[in-house]
């Protein structure tokens, strides 16, 4: 029994507490050292719809770590020190994305902050026999707005085919397409994303408490993932077939949402009674020894030493701590000046005109300063947008949601096609198709970051946060050729042609820019 307690300061004494409580105390500091972090993760819950089940991740966490009481109570926790590298790692991967102002990146690094925390506090036999509700606890990230596009294309593929398929004429232009009956489209709110995640999280959950072996619960974490994705494609076709077989009188506005989540919440009820029929009994809480005698040498919580627990625990939070000001420090090394962007001067033929005739300018907010130029040559004509940054903070930074060439709700214009181009030796650009009732225009561009053309949101965020942690600064820009055209003219060759005169120039101009604004 004499070992079973810790003098602390004049005669105070502890039992040996349970190795969870100093996890959790660690935990608690990691979330308030990045607590800005911490913040913009629960405002994502609260103002997102397809992220509000994140307010049930940490709590259904608690609840899995409590089913798991007795048998974390039989183990003896030990720190482990080595696991403070990946408290190290974890704390790298929040100073690349505070760098690169990339929010999920922060968000993923907070989770894995605490969960490495636990584990070096309470040693890797705790942490194995705790290891889901530690995984779970990444679905609390907000994550799977890059498969959006992706998922809003698929549906929008699915549908057409489906309506073809049942003899219904469709005239389709990117994600919308016009029936005998009206005219419709796939927009983001389609994709089936808050579904896809959704069931994900749930279907999770399911499996590991419904289920002993890994193949099955594998099975059914993989029909979690493909059956939202199916019911999805069904939902919209469904709405459209309702609403065209209805002279468009049903599946309508409030109607459409309504019908959809009906047919959801009918899918998963089928996937999780379908399920239940493959039920394994539950495994016992320990193989070597009766489940009643655990519980009761539970009582005695035979868990961990005091004092090398608060060390191991004081250490995580210190290496957390440590990036904190490194973080600052590096954000603080940009430039502040405002940039003053020339104007590209003309080369190989063309002109600069005035700016008239083109009613579309790119939806990129927040830049330090932008440039609008018209040029022509001949019989064509092409305009040069570039949205420059520097000093990027959330909200005014070049790589944001935000960021897009039309909304959704734009009145004016719509995105009928989209791909990808390379130029002169290799540099790779975005294309566009944009259409209104009286013009068509193609738009090319990219992201100039670091003096790199770069057109993947993903590497453009590592690159500013590789340029920062260079004390490079933040400089970076949107850069848009736009050409207005007729039905049947090619766009992109006249951007080509614009770019093997001009490309030149107009990397020219953004070097200059950013070397203006060089410390």
């Amino acid at each position: 029994m004499k070992d079973a307690v810790l003098a602390v300061g004049s005669g105070i004494r502890l039992g040996l507490l349970h190795p969870l409580a100093f996890a959790g105390l660690a935990g608690t500091f990691v979330v308030l050292l990045y607590a800005d972090t911490a913040r913009s993760l629960v405002a994502i819950w609260r103002s997102s719809d397809t992220y509000s089940y994140g307010f049930v991740v940490v709590p259904l966490v608690l609840w899995l770590l409590w089913r798991r009481r007795h048998v974390v109570a039989a183990l003896r926790a030990e720190p482990c020190w080595p696991a403070l590298s990946l408290v190290a790692l974890a704390g790298l991967l929040w100073t690349t994305g505070r760098l690169a102002d990339a929010r999920v990146i922060e968000h993923f690094a907070l989770v894995l902050s605490v969960q490495s925390a636990v584990v070096t506090v309470v040693g890797l036999r705790v942490a194995q026999a705790i290891a889901f509700p530690l995984a779970f606890l990444l679905f609390a990230v907000p994550v799977g707005e890059a498969l959006v596009p992706t998922l809003t294309a698929w549906t929008a593929d699915f549908t057409v085919a489906a309506l073809k398929l049942t003899g219904v004429p469709v005239y389709r232009e990117g994600n919308h397409f016009v029936i005998p009956t009206g005219r419709w489209s796939v927009v983001e709110a389609c994709s089936g994303i808050r579904y896809l995640l959704a069931t994900l999280m749930a279907g999770t959950l399911y499996a590991y408490l419904m289920y002993a072996g890994w193949r099955r619960r594998l099975a059914f974490i993989g029909a979690s993932l493909v059956v939202p994705i199916v019911a999805n494609w069904l939902r919209a076709y469904l709405i459209v077939m309702l609403g065209h077989l209805s002279g468009n009188e049903l599946a309508a506005s409030a109607d459409h949402l309504i019908y959809g989540w009906v047919f959801f919440g009918i899918v998963l009820f089928v996937m999780f009674w379908v399920g239940a029929h493959f039920r394994q009994p539950e495994v016992p809480l320990a193989r070597s020894a009766d489940t009643q005698a655990l519980r009761a040498a539970a009582i005695h919580l035979p868990a961990v030493h005091v004092r090398p627990a608060l060390l191991a625990a004081a250490g995580a939070i210190a290496v957390s701590a440590a990036w904190l000001p490194v973080a600052a420090s590096l954000r603080s090394a940009a430039s502040l000046d405002l940039p003053e962007l020339a104007k590209v001067p003309a080369e190989g033929g063309w002109q600069e005109v005035a700016d008239k005739d083109v009613l579309w300018t790119p939806r990129f907010a927040g830049a330090a300063a932008y440039l609008r130029q018209s040029f022509v040559r001949e019989d064509e004509r092409v305009m040069l947008y570039v949205a420059y940054y520097r000093g990027q903070t959330e909200g005014a930074e070049l790589v944001n949601s935000q960021n897009v060439l039309v909304s959704e709700k734009d009145p004016v214009w719509r995105e009928v096609a989209r791909g990808r181009t390379q130029y002169g030796d290799g540099m790779p650009a975005r294309t566009s198709r944009l259409q209104s009732a009286t013009q068509a225009l193609t738009v090319v561009w990219w992201y100039w970051v670091d003096g790199r053309p770069v057109v993947s949101d993903s590497v453009a965020k590592l690159l500013l946060a590789a340029s920062r942690l260079r004390l490079r600064g933040d400089d970076a820009a949107a850069v848009f050729v736009i050409v207005p055209h007729a039905d049947g003219q090619d766009g992109l060759a006249t951007a080509a042609r614009f770019m093997a005169a001009m490309g030149p120039r107009i990397e020219q101009l953004l070097l200059q820019t950013r070397a203006g604004g060089a410390r």
